[in-house]
């Protein structure tokens, strides 16, 4: 409205409630005109609207909570699953040489190293799915079972493997602590990515995930050691963030496949 004596313009707040009772100010001033979005604006999946199914002062029945529950576990089976089977094609390829990473006889990167992104991979599309909370249960419900099965039956699964191919305590226990961390990081990095555009987030977390765990891994797997640990830690740093681009493809295009769910706003 204008004041006429003063001169001056006032712009109210549209104060309307979205679908589902959220009242989103931000997006009412975005499509007036009052804040400029510009090409990229980050955002938060919690800035979504809540599910038109939430209502106020209704409680949840006993049923209603189980049912919950279980959808809730049954949804986390295929993502853990691709995550772990992700895990078994690092260790199975750990030890295959790659040719063009010779150094000096021996190849210090392996096809397992490459993989490695596939990993993160699998975290993204469940985070795009779902959301961050999913996200972080698959991985440390992937992360809870290899531990789990190691320590139980660790002994006789070593026992049909190569003693040559089985890592060193130091270098398991460095890589579980670097996937750990990187993924954590990538996913909330994923979540704040979330924008206009569908390559942002995805991007922006395989770039955190390899700055992460190559700062983690390679001094705490091989820091004192002869290993030129921190030139390879950087080619490798370097290799998986490109390998991240690429695999931006496979993420468009299962775009359409894996969908977010309502809240998340498409992206």
């Amino acid at each position: 409205m204008t004041d006429a004596s003063w001169g001056c313009v006032v712009r109210g707040l549209d104060h309307r409630v979205v679908a589902g009772g959220r009242v989103s100010l931000v997006s009412r001033m975005a499509t007036s005109g009052a804040v400029e979005d510009g090409p990229y604006r980050l955002r938060s999946a919690s800035e979504a609207s809540w599910a038109g199914s939430v209502t106020y002062g209704q409680q949840e029945t006993v049923w209603q909570k189980i049912t919950g529950a279980v959808s809730a576990v049954l949804r986390m089976v295929v993502p853990v699953s691709a995550l772990l089977a992700s895990f078994v094609g690092l260790y199975l390829y750990r030890d295959t040489p790659l040719p063009l990473f010779l150094d000096g006889t021996t190849s210090w990167l392996t096809a397992g190293h490459l993989l490695l992104p596939v990993g993160f991979f699998c975290i993204h599309l469940t985070n795009r799915r779902y959301g961050p909370a999913y996200a972080f249960a698959q991985v440390v419900i992937a992360s809870a079972l290899v531990t789990a099965l190691v320590v139980v039956d660790g002994a006789r699964i070593g026992s049909f493997l190569p003693q040559d191919t089985l890592p060193t305590m130091r270098e398991a226990i460095s890589f579980g602590t670097a996937f750990f961390i990187a993924s954590f990081i990538s996913i909330t990095v994923f979540d704040g990515a979330r924008g206009r555009h569908w390559w942002t987030a995805p991007l922006f977390g395989f770039f955190t995930a390899a700055i992460f765990f190559a700062l983690i891994f390679f001094p705490a797997a091989y820091a004192g050691s002869s290993e030129l640990w921190f030139a390879h830690g950087m080619k490798f740093m370097g290799l998986m963030a490109g390998e991240g681009i690429v695999l931006l493809i496979p993420y468009w295009l299962l775009r359409g496949m894996i969908p977010p769910l309502s809240g998340f706003g498409g992206y």
